[in-house]
């Protein structure tokens, strides 16, 4: 699959979806923005994502909003603590994406793997960020499509909580690993 047949087919399954997006080019690479709304444990309910095409691959990045971006560097005093929990989630979160449908379209499975970081650069924008070569899309590419558009709001909006409350002071390290690890046993 190339590029250009990648964003054509993103394109039309945002669309076919109701899914809203806005296009436009980023340092001269094509992109798709998408907002979610209705992500309850975020803050201001709402998370963001784009669809970056490169050469041989797509870049997928969700992240919180701005208000989101301003906590973290308004509370900077408990960042380091945040980005001890986000190297605990990028080694121990292995979640199984699914079809949401109990299985009926595809079976879950582990296709991507996700990393969460803060960006540099004062940003301080907390990103759930994902390779995906064309290649791989062209093989499974609705399990691609609802990772993108499902499986990574989702993931972050059940990370939120422990993420923001660490944030924020109300529990410690040790309690926002502990929602992490239930999370990725299947509690909630």
């Amino acid at each position: 699959m190339t590029k250009l047949q990648a964003f054509k087919r993103i394109r039309h399954y945002l669309k076919s979806h109701f899914i809203y997006f806005e296009t436009d080019f980023y340092d001269g690479t094509p992109r798709f923005t998408m907002i979610f709304k209705n992500c309850d444990n975020c803050p201001d309910k709402i998370l963001e994502s784009c669809v970056y095409f490169y050469h041989d691959c797509m870049e997928v990045k969700t992240y919180f909003n701005q208000n989101a971006a301003n906590w973290c560097k308004e509370y900077q005093e408990n960042l380091t603590l945040v980005i001890r929990l986000l190297n605990h989630i990028n080694a121990t979160v292995w979640m199984r994406s699914t079809d949401g449908v109990g299985g009926a379209l595809y079976a879950p499975s582990i296709l991507y793997t996700p990393r969460i970081f803060v960006t540099e650069y004062d940003c301080y924008d907390i990103t759930l960020a994902t390779l995906i070569p064309y290649d791989f899309y062209e093989i499974a590419p609705l399990e691609t499509e609802d990772y993108i558009t499902a499986y990574c709001p989702d993931l972050l909006n059940k990370l939120s909580p422990a993420i923001f409350h660490l944030l924020l002071g109300t529990i410690d390290l040790q309690q926002a690993m502990h929602c992490v690890d239930k999370l990725a046993k299947g509690e909630r």
